[in-house]
Parts: C-alpha cells; structure tokens; sequence
C-alpha cells in the first residue's frame, strides 16, 4: 500500500483513510490498540473481551473446550438428551463394545 499521510485535528482525532478502513473491516465502534515505541505509533484492530467473560478464555477453560470438541469428532456424544435429564443426571449408559466369541474346539 502507497504511504497517506492524514492529520491530527485540534482534538487529538486522525481520521483512517476508507481503503484502510474496508481492509482492515473497521467499522464506526471499532476499537484499536495504541502503541508507541521508538518514536513510531502503531494502531492494531483490538478485540476487547469483558470482565465478566474473562473466564472463558482461561487456559483451563480453553483445554476443556478442546476435549470437547475432539470428544464430538470422535462421536462420543449423547443424543436425545433433554435439558431435564441433564439436570437431573440421567445419561444413557455406554453401549459395551461387543467382543467376537470364542469357538469351542
């Protein structure tokens, strides 16, 4: 991308040029992270995650997440469950994987 130059208003405002904007996907609400080191101001796109939600993004919570998911690609799922039998700890039992028997000789 060519070199823009924009300006600092009165206020302290800079204005980011539309093709930036659309490349990056900013939108009015957009919020960016300031930087300044060696004299150079970097703006980074930010995504901002609420007090109250910090939790879910906890490594623990994270590794649970993951256990999950590889638990559903690995079809270990139950089906049919409603939300009474969740709360009320009713799961159907596993299936015991049939083993072939042995012939008699």
């Amino acid at each position: 991308m060519a070199r823009t130059l924009v300006a600092v208003n009165a206020q302290g405002r800079v204005t980011l040029p539309a093709e930036i904007r659309k490349k990056l996907r900013l939108t009015g609400g957009s919020q960016l992270e300031v930087a300044v080191e060696s004299g150079r101001i970097t703006l980074r796109p930010a995504q901002v995650i609420p007090a109250e939600d910090a939790w879910a993004y906890t490594p623990e919570n994270l590794a649970g997440i993951r256990r999950a998911l590889e638990d559903i690609r690995a079809g270990r799922v139950y089906s049919g469950l409603t939300e009474d039998d969740l709360l009320k700890g009713r799961f159907p039992r596993r299936k015991r994987a049939s083993t072939p028997r042995r012939r008699s000789a």
